[in-house]
């Protein structure tokens, strides 16, 4: 497991240098699988997660096994949230959405930090607020917005945070993300290929329109990422548009 020289993941690029290289010996590099879990409700939270190349979904799991998205974690963010108020027990199911790298740090070091950091402690008050902010509008976009819409919004979210236009997500999990079944997961992603919004084939996604996609989706995408900016003072940044 490799060191970071430098923060891939926004949150910690917020930090002053120097509060970054106190933390950054702390933090390790590791390579996520795509459906790692993270941890299951209940469960102490060991690590902090923040994302640089992979995608994290906090899932809320009801009883009889039903699981919806609850929200979505990549390179603008962080799992662990908890540990803001030492609390070590995640409400959630924490799993790999995306395939890819993350750092972490132990959840006792996490909480030194915050301790010894008002700059971290000050980044993580506010990317919590922005992640309560997301969680509220997901459940609304559940139940009043149309598949096709939804699907736009959490494609390009999944684009966003894995700082990539193309990864792998199946019609199941898919259909476990947004709460719906594999028919109606499958009929929206239909629509959207005839669109050439994008192409989806054996699991594998790849945007091929996203100003059109953008147009697809509901309005919560541009609240979340209004919301972060204003919150965060920054943007999410988005990759670049393979159409172009």
């Amino acid at each position: 497991m490799a060191h970071p020289a430098e923060p891939a993941n926004r949150l910690l690029a917020m930090l002053p240098s120097r509060e970054f290289e106190k933390i950054a010996p702390k933090l390790e590099r590791v390579t996520m699988e795509l459906r790692q879990v993270i941890c299951q409700p209940g469960d102490p939270i060991r690590y902090a997660h923040f994302p640089t190349t992979s995608m994290l979904s906090s899932i809320v799991v009801l009883s009889g096994g039903i699981a919806v998205e609850a929200a979505t974690i990549g390179n603008e963010g962080m799992a662990g949230v908890g540990l803001l108020i030492s609390q070590r027990a995640s409400p959630y199911r924490v799993i790999q959405q995306v395939e890819g790298e993350t750092l972490r740090i132990s959840a006792d070091h996490f909480e030194e930090a915050l301790a010894a950091s008002r700059s971290l402690r000050d980044i993580i008050q506010r990317y919590t607020f922005t992640l309560l902010q997301q969680s509220g509008q997901n459940a609304a976009c559940n139940l009043h917005h149309p598949m096709d819409r939804r699907l736009s919004r959490w494609l390009l979210q999944t684009s966003d945070r894995a700082g990539r236009s193309d990864f792998f997500i199946t019609q199941e999990f898919l259909s476990e993300m947004l709460g719906v079944s594999r028919q109606t997961v499958n009929g929206a992603a239909r629509t959207l290929q005839e669109r050439r919004l994008i192409n989806y084939r054996r699991g594998h996604v790849a945007i091929q329109d996203r100003p059109g996609l953008e147009a697809a989706a509901c309005e919560c995408y541009a609240i979340f990422n209004d919301t972060y900016a204003r919150y965060m003072q920054t943007t999410i940044e988005k990759p670049a548009d393979p159409s172009r």
